[in-house]
């Protein structure tokens, strides 16, 4: 259980070309399972892949109460993870955004000059997208 990383999924995926709808959905189940643990390592590396499906096109919204769990995390790692997943899944109508902009209201506020510029970075990365779209 919990045996796949990001590099082990992007090789599952390019070798089950045949079966790729298949493989992936056994790799979502197991994200499922990462992200409800209450290892931030665990939910930390589920979000990374979660990212990468997001970016072949699958969707990870069911998953926004986790990434922002994952920005909560005290490990600035784990919170640059977290993110950057907000950046790419959360739009204007994401039910959570108020808890996302509580997050980058402390992260902005903080003495720790990596978090504020985090936080400064998700800024930027959501507003063009909501000009954009």
């Amino acid at each position: 259980m919990f045996e796949k990383n990001l590099h082990d999924l992007v090789r599952g995926i390019r070798t089950n070309k045949n079966n790729e709808a298949k493989f992936i959905s056994a790799c979502i189940e197991e994200i499922r399972n990462e992200i409800k643990t209450d290892n931030m390592t665990l939910k930390c590396q589920g979000i990374t892949k979660l990212v990468y499906l997001q970016m072949l096109g699958y969707d990870m919204s069911w998953s926004n109460f986790n990434t922002i769990e994952v920005m909560s995390a005290t490990k600035f790692t784990f919170k640059r993870v977290g993110y950057l997943a907000a950046s790419q899944s959360f739009h204007e109508n994401t039910d959570l955004l108020m808890l996302a902009t509580n997050m980058i209201r402390k992260d902005l506020c903080s003495v720790n000059q990596y978090e504020s510029s985090l936080a400064l970075t998700g800024l930027l990365l959501n507003s063009v997208k909501i000009c954009v779209v």
